[in-house]
C-alpha cells in the first residue's frame, strides 16, 4: 500500500480487520529493596539507556573503542549493574537479559526493527507511527506485527540512524525522503514522510537480499523467472534492444534490473545507472547517478538532472530506476536524442497491458503535448521495444510477461512472447524480426 495512503489508518487493525499479535512486554514490577518503591522492567530498561547515553555523551574516545558487539554489550552491562544498584532492585538472570537485549538494540541497532531486518524472508517493513508496524514476507500480504516503538521520539531516532550513512535527515524542512541504505547487512530503500506533511512519521523499508542476485539465481528460485525467460532476456540484451521493466511497488523491478546490469557488465558494456535512491549494490564499473547523494556522481538536483548527467557520459546502456511523470521532459529528451544509448528502464505501473500503454504514452505526452501519436509510438518502438511485466499470481511474485510492442492502426499493442497464463508458462513466437539469438527449438 502506498505510503501516503496509510497515514490516517487506525493503529489497532488493518484494512482486513486483522488483530495485532500479542507482544511480549517487560511489564512486571520489580520490588525495591529496603522499602524502595517498585519499578517496572520497561522503566528500568529506559533508565539503563538514559544512563548509558549520559555516560558516553561527548566521549568519542569511549565510543571509538566500542567497535564490536562484545565490547558494546560489556559496557552496557556495567552501566546496567550501576542502575540496578541505584534503583535497589535485583532482576532475575532472565529479566536482566531481556533488559540488556532490548537496550542493546535501541542503543546500537535499529531498535525493534533488528529482528525483522535479520529475517531474510522479510521483504518489506511498513511503519505508520510508533504503534503500527507491518511486514511482508516474500510475496505475501502486509501483516500487522506486535512490534512497537516507545513513542514518536523513539521512531524518529531509529529512522535517523537508518538514514545516517545517506547524509539525509527527516525534518520540517525535508519532510519526505527516498534513500538507499544498508541495514544490518541488507541493501534497502527507505521512504519516509513526517511533519508537517503528516502528524505521524511513516516509513516504508523495502529490503533486498544480503547479496545481489544474478539471472541464473533468480531462475533457480523457481516461480519468479523461468529458464525460458533467462534465455529470452539475455537474447534481448545481446541484440542491443531496449527494455522496460514494469510492475507494482515491491514486484522486484530493481532486483531484476540489477541482475540484467551484471549481464551487461560481464559482456563489457559501459553502463550508467540513474536513480532516486542508491538502494542496490552495483558492479564496480557501473557509473551511478543519484540526485544530491554522496554515493552518486551527479550534483544536487532531481532525477532528471541525474539522468542528463548520466547521458552526458555517453554510456552504452542507460538504466533508469524508476521512470515517473516528473521526469517526462528529460525522458523525451533521451528518447529523441540522436546519441541515445540503449535503455533499460523500470517503471511503477499496472500489469494490464492497455493500462501500461496508456501510462507510458501519457507520460511522454506530458513532455510534448502537441506531438503526434505516431512520433511517440515510433520512439517507444525504437528504444523500448521489449517489456517485462512483474506481478503477483497465486500469492507469488513472478515474471508475468515478456512481450514486444507492435504498431497497429489504433496505436501500440503488446504481443506476449512468454506469459504466465492459466497456472503455466506459455510461449508465442515473435512477430517482428529483431535478430534475437535463441536456440532453434526455443518456440517449439
Amino acid at each position: 500500500m502506498p505510503l501516503f495512503d496509510r497515514l490516517n489508518r487506525p493503529a489497532e487493525t488493518g484494512n482486513s480487520g486483522e488483530k495485532r499479535p500479542e507482544e511480549p512486554h517487560l511489564s512486571p514490577l520489580l520490588p525495591g529493596r529496603s522499602g524502595r518503591p517498585s519499578i517496572s522492567l520497561e522503566a528500568l530498561r529506559e533508565r539503563v539507556e538514559s544512563q548509558f547515553r549520559e555516560e558516553t555523551a561527548g566521549r568519542d574516545d569511549i565510543l571509538a573503542e566500542l567497535d564490536t558487539e562484545e565490547s558494546q554489550r560489556a559496557l552496557l552491562r556495567e552501566v546496567a549493574e550501576y542502575v540496578f544498584a541505584v534503583e535497589a532492585v535485583t532482576p532475575s538472570p532472565a529479566e536482566k537479559q531481556a533488559i540488556l537485549d532490548k537496550a542493546y538494540h535501541n542503543l546500537f541497532g535499529f531498535g525493534p526493527l533488528d529482528a525483522l531486518l535479520d529475517d531474510e524472508t522479510v521483504t518489506e517493513i511498513s511503519i505508520t507511527g510508533p504503534d503500527e508496524v507491518r511486514v511482508r514476507r516474500g510475496a505475501g500480504p502486509l501483516e500487522l506485527t506486535a512490534v512497537r516503538f516507545d513513542g514518536l521520539a523513539h521512531l524518529a531516532d531509529v529512522l535517523r540512524r537508518a538514514l545516517a550513512a545517506t547524509g539525509q535527515t527527516l525534518s520540517d524542512a525535508v519532510p519526505v525522503i527516498e534513500a538507499g541504505a544498508l541495514l544490518r547487512g541488507r541493501p534497502a530503500r527507505v521512504s519516509a514522510v513526517g511533519p508537517p506533511i503528516s502528524a505521524l512519521i511513516s516509513a516504508t523499508i523495502r529490503l533486498h537480499p544480503s547479496r545481489p542476485l544474478v539471472l541464473d539465481e533468480l531462475a533457480a528460485r523457481g516461480a519468479f523467472l523461468p529458464a525460458q525467460g533467462v534465455l529470452l532476456l539475455r537474447a534481448i540484451l545481446s541484440a542491443g534492444h531496449g527494455l522496460l521493466i514494469a510492475g507494482e511497488a515491491g514486484a522486484g523491478k530493481t532486483t531484476l534490473a540489477g541482475a540484467l546490469v551484471r549481464e551487461l557488465c560481464a559482456g563489457g558494456a559501459r553502463v550508467a545507472w540513474a536513480e532516486r535512491a542508491a538502494e542496490l549494490p552495483l558492479p564496480a564499473d557501473v557509473r551511478r547517478f543519484v540526485p544530491g547523494a554522496a554515493g552518486g556522481e551527479s550534483p544536487p538536483g532531481d532525477l532528471a538532472d541525474a539522468m542528463r548527467a548520466a547521458l552526458a557520459t555517453a554510456p552504452d546502456w542507460l538504466v533508469l530506476d524508476e521512470a515517473r511523470t516528473d521526469e517526462a521532459p528529460a525522458l523525451w529528451e533521451a528518447l529523441s536524442s540522436e546519441k541515445t544509448p540503449h535503455f533499460l528502464w523500470t517503471m511503477r505501473a499496472p500489469t494490464r497491458t492497455d493500462r501500461l500503454r496508456s501510462a507510458l504514452t501519457l507520460m511522454l505526452y506530458r513532455a510534448e503535448p502537441a506531438i503526434e501519436p505516431e512520433v511517440v509510438n515510433g520512439a517507444i518502438l525504437r528504444h523500448l521495444p521489449f517489456v517485462v511485466l512483474l506481478g503477483r499470481a497465486e500469492n507469488t511474485l513472478r515474471l508475468m510477461t515478456i512481450g514486444e510492442w507492435l504498431s497497429e492502426a489504433d496505436g501500440l499493442r503488446l504481443h506476449p512472447l512468454l506469459e504466465w497464463r492459466g497456472g503455466a508458462w506459455a510461449l508465442a513466437p515473435m512477430e517482428t524480426q529483431r535478430g534475437l539469438a535463441l536456440p532453434p527449438d526455443f518456440w517449439a
